[in-house]
């Protein structure tokens, strides 16, 4: 018997790939909220710092533009269609065909909701490992494109 690799991989197989991993995302998030509750937003931002150590980014100033210009470059990498403009000490973070967004549509999730603001405080939890500062997310638009504003505090002149 052959073992399948990444080479014999169906389209098939890809499908039910992100049928399972939008299935375990749904159980995450609702676990999350069912013990942890209104700290779930602190989870989320705590998952983001961790990640943003592990990131193959090293900032020798970190401030909140560049941390935005690495996070981008980064996800980029990824394969994800990101834009962001930073602008006094707020950042405009816009994403074409979100993948939370099309696990949001695969499980019959609302848009905006649990998933996508954990999502939104991950990626503020990044931001603020990177930029040696406190985000906050804020929801604009969720869709096809989401927006997304993610405004610093405590931001560092130089």
């Amino acid at each position: 018997m052959m073992r399948p690799n990444e080479l014999t991989l169906t389209p098939e197989d890809y499908d039910k790939a992100f049928t399972e991993v939008s299935f375990l995302l749904d159980i995450f998030v609702d676990t999350i909220e069912t013990f942890v509750g209104k700290s779930t937003p602190s989870l989320a931002v705590a998952a983001g710092r961790k990640m943003a150590l592990n990131m193959p980014i090293f900032l020798t100033e970190a401030t909140p533009e560049r941390a935005l210009a690495e996070f981008v470059r980064v996800f980029r990498i990824q394969q994800m269609e990101i834009e962001a403009l930073y602008t006094g000490k707020e950042a405009v973070i816009s994403i074409n065909h979100c993948p939370i967004r099309s696990v949001c549509q695969n499980r019959g999730m609302a848009l905006d909701g649990q998933m996508c603001q954990m999502f939104h405080y991950y990626v503020a939890g990044i931001l603020a490992e990177l930029a040696g500062c406190p985000a906050r997310p804020k929801t604009v638009e969720t869709g096809e494109k989401c927006t997304f504003n993610m405004m610093f505090s405590q931001v560092r002149r130089m």
